[in-house]
């Protein structure tokens, strides 16, 4: 008989890498937001590969969700921060409506993070900050970004090359470009279980800045 695709997904190995590092509800923090970058690092430690990156899901006017991946640039008490051009697709769709979506998922320890919350662009000074943390490279290829269709791959790497020529130096800050904080209003820690019983705890609240409240759900 042969292999079906069928067949050959279900071959893949699942939860090949689940670890003993189960959390208990005597160690739940009151606070979920700091945990998840405990979890990014304890991934990190588990060779975990770019364990800072997370899918965003944005909507569109009318319901269209789009998802893709991007860095969490920084996590503090109270939000997760990322940048993207303000008109890009998700920066338009976070300025329509800033409720967002966004996922982590580490199966180097069979672990996952869901977050619900809302996108608030942090102003000038905190993007141009940002802009100036990263890399030359990433700072040229920003200014790539631009509405419509690429006529060819080698048109933007002529871009890229001019780019580099125009701006020897310092590379501006684009004038699109945003920071944005994260503000959860609901976090949910996935941890695998060979059994298939895993372990999942959700934490809510009503608002940012609101207490939280958290459960335990069934696997």
């Amino acid at each position: 008989m042969n292999e079906t695709m069928r067949d050959r997904l279900r071959s893949i190995p699942v939860f090949a890498n689940v670890g003993t590092t189960a959390f208990t509800e005597k160690d739940l923090p009151e606070n979920p937001v700091p945990r998840i970058a405990e979890w990014i690092f304890s991934a990190e430690a588990a060779g975990q590969a770019e364990p800072h990156a997370m899918s965003i899901c944005t909507v569109s006017a009318d319901g269209v969700p789009s998802s893709r991946v991007l860095l969490v640039k920084d996590i503090d008490e109270d939000a997760l921060y990322f940048a993207t051009p303000a008109d890009s697709r998700k920066g338009l769709e976070i300025a329509a409506g800033p409720r967002v979506a966004a996922h982590f998922y580490w199966p180097a320890v069979g672990r996952q993070v869901r977050v619900v919350g809302v996108a608030v662009d942090q102003g000038r000074a905190a993007s141009e900050s940002d802009f100036a943390e990263r890399g030359r490279g990433s700072r040229l290829s920003a200014h790539l970004h631009r509405p419509g269709p690429l006529p060819g791959r080698q048109a933007a790497l002529d871009e890229f090359e001019r780019l580099g020529e125009l701006h020897p130096d310092e590379v501006p800050c684009p004038p699109s470009w945003t920071l944005y904080a994260l503000s959860p209003t609901e976090v949910e820690f996935w941890e695998a279980s060979t059994d298939r019983v895993h372990h999942r705890v959700v934490y809510r609240r009503d608002a940012a800045g609101a207490p939280w409240r958290h459960e335990l759900l069934w696997p």
